[in-house]
């Protein structure tokens, strides 16, 4: 008898969430490690202006790759429900749909992004000193442009796999890419390759991973020929309604993860860049601990929803939010011993690291999780319309205060500022939506 039929929903969908969270603890471990050795390797050969200047090329990938126009989570939030209905036409249909709009988003990056990236003086916008790395921004922000719109197809290959429950292959090739991504940036150091050569590899490697992804779920969907097409035309209009509500939300999270970097840049130079990132990588395994909680939690909620299996609902949101409670306490115990780390760490590449700077970057991390616990809970609500408003608002308060602080005074004034935005005007809303009663299976109020 087939393994889904042996077991309860409740049943299978626990025993999915455990299998994810092994494997990818397993594989997030080993990416984490690989991100740890390759910090040092990239900062002694680079030196700190020129590890800033790619951190924050890094982020404007990071950003462009995250806003899809919400389209990436909306089309997971179809699948999830295809899925939960066992409607595998409608799953391949939404799927496909998916990768059309987004190549045709990426192909309309790459027109704009290129010459964008060729044409401006990106060497002196970002405050580079240093002659001949000015000279090669502009190349580099192409590379970043071309990595963006060549990859964002293959997002959809991702969001396939969290709807299916299968987020640990996501995490196994995310590991795998990872690895080959250390590999690469070593062997450019030996080859000393250059500035370029580093950037390039950091842009169009994730396709790799992607591509692995995407041969794996094909088999096991046991997708041949030219496939269902694409979605109805009725319903591809209520897909694109869904995913302009994702949009919100995912703007909120792409600034709290990817701006600080570059505002940083653009207001205090390059090499303010290295100090912020050395905290921020220090706290990152902490932070994609919850990661690896919420990849396959978010489709078990929106299954456990439209099963209306409430009780099993509340009960993961709440050991979701005390795991997520205990991550930002070990938060606090790694920014105390976070100057005495890093330099075990860097050893000798170390930059001098200001206090208010440490604990800021945690408090920046830490209501992170807080409001990625909610927007993900949310989502699995359906509550999308609550979460679309109350993720702009405090996104745009929180981008208002970075700008303001970043580009006036520095990045200590950038992360004050830029919390006090998103604490008191996007997660106030968002944590009385999670509880608003009552709960039902189609509350998107």
């Amino acid at each position: 008898m087939p393994n889904d039929q042996r077991h309860t929903p409740a049943q299978a969908r626990d025993r999915a969430l455990r299998l994810a969270v092994i494997a990818s603890v397993l594989a997030k471990g080993f990416s984490m490690l690989c991100t740890v050795a390759q910090v040092p390797v990239a900062l002694h050969y680079l030196g700190p202006e020129s590890y800033g200047l790619w951190i924050a090329l890094m982020s404007v990938y990071g950003l462009l790759n995250f806003v899809d126009f919400g389209l990436g989570v909306g089309m997971q939030q179809k699948m999830a429900e295809a899925f939960a209905q066992n409607d595998a036409r409608r799953l391949r249909q939404t799927f496909h749909s998916g990768v059309a709009a987004l190549a045709l988003l990426g192909a309309a990056g790459l027109l704009a992004g290129l010459p964008l990236g060729w044409l401006g003086d990106w060497g002196r916008w970002f405050g580079v000193t240093d002659p001949v790395l000015r000279n090669q921004a502009p190349a580099a922000l192409a590379l970043i442009v071309l990595g963006f719109g060549l990859g964002l197809p293959g997002n959809a290959v991702v969001r396939l796999g969290g709807a299916l429950q299968l987020g640990r292959w996501h995490a196994v090739w995310n590991a795998t890419g990872n690895g080959l991504t250390l590999l690469v940036v070593w062997l450019i150091t030996r080859a000393d390759a250059g500035f370029l050569a580093l950037v390039a590899a950091s842009a169009l490697l994730p396709t790799v991973q992607n591509l692995g992804l995407w041969w794996q779920l094909r088999r096991r969907l046991d997708w041949r020929g030219p496939g269902e097409g694409l979605l109805p035309r009725a319903e591809w209009r209520g897909f694109l309604r869904a995913s302009f509500l994702f949009t919100f939300p995912q703007f909120s999270i792409a600034a709290l993860n990817w701006l600080p970097p570059l505002v940083i840049s653009l207001g205090a130079g390059a090499g303010a860049v290295t100090a912020f990132n050395l905290i921020q990588r220090l706290l990152g395994p902490l932070s994609q601990g919850q990661v690896i909680l919420l990849t396959p939690l978010w489709p078990a909620y929106t299954e456990a929803r439209l099963r209306g299996d409430w009780l099993w609902l509340r009960r993961a949101e709440r050991r979701a939010l005390a795991t997520s409670l205990a991550l930002i306490a070990a938060m606090g115990l790694a920014c105390a011993s976070a100057e005495p780390l890093i330099r075990l760490w860097v050893g000798s590449a170390a930059v001098p690291l200001d206090p208010r700077l440490i604990w800021l970057t945690g408090l920046w991390s830490a209501l992170l999780i807080v409001g990625l616990h909610y927007v993900f809970f949310l989502v699995g609500l359906d509550r999308l319309r609550a979460l679309a408003f109350h993720a702009a608002l405090g996104g745009t308060a929180a981008v208002a205060g970075l700008l303001i602080g970043g580009l006036q005074h520095g990045a200590v004034e950038a992360l004050a500022l830029g919390c006090i935005g998103y604490a008191a005007f996007g997660l106030p809303g968002m944590i009385v939506a999670s509880y608003r009663r009552p709960m039902t299976s189609s509350s998107s109020a």
